[in-house]
């Protein structure tokens, strides 16, 4: 038996919302554990003479945060499917674009941030912090028809994640700058 309790919860639009992005922030946060490797850019220069995206955007960081997110995805359209009652379905599709969302708003916050001259490491308010989950629910958005208050609930809710993890990334010895 389900206490009551639980049963209003995961009937709460905020868990929801917050389960159905778990694809994005677990792609945000696999390359962090099991990243490293070969830069993405090869350590090329762009045409302006700076760096394309930096040291820490890599193969294996990329890779690791898409299949993280995939399989957190999987999760996901099994528990919408089995255990919440939502007015739409969440295909296994959405944990593929979720997550290859989330990796590619994380790479294009890296261009953007070597083109504006900030170093790899450095930070850039905002972007650093709700890149990965815009782009993640933008890339969603392609096959799932969710409900448009889940941006606003979690959106928010992501710059406060973002600077727990990285915080918490950073005293585990993970990450070299707290944000």
């Amino acid at each position: 038996m389900i206490p009551s309790w639980f049963e209003l919860l995961i009937e709460s639009e905020v868990f929801n919302a917050i389960f159905f992005v778990m694809p994005a922030f677990f792609s945000n946060t696999t390359p962090m554990l099991f990243g490293g490797g070969l830069p993405m850019d090869f350590r090329k220069n762009w045409f302006d003479g700076r760096r394309i995206l930096g040291n820490n955007k890599t193969m294996r960081g990329f890779a690791a945060g898409f299949i993280g997110g995939f399989l957190m995805g999987i999760f996901v359209s099994y528990w919408f499917k089995s255990v919440v009652d939502v007015p739409f379905v969440v295909p296994l599709t959405n944990g593929f674009l979720q997550s290859f969302g989330a990796v590619t708003g994380d790479v294009v916050g890296s261009f953007i941030k070597r083109r504006l001259d900030i170093p790899s490491g450095g930070s850039l308010i905002i972007m650093d912090q709700i890149g990965f989950i815009v782009f993640g629910l933008a890339f969603a958005r392609i096959d799932s028809a969710f409900p448009w208050t889940y941006w606003v609930i979690v959106i928010p809710l992501a710059l406060v994640v973002h600077f727990a993890a990285n915080a918490v990334g950073y005293t585990m010895g993970w990450k070299d700058v707290w944000w």
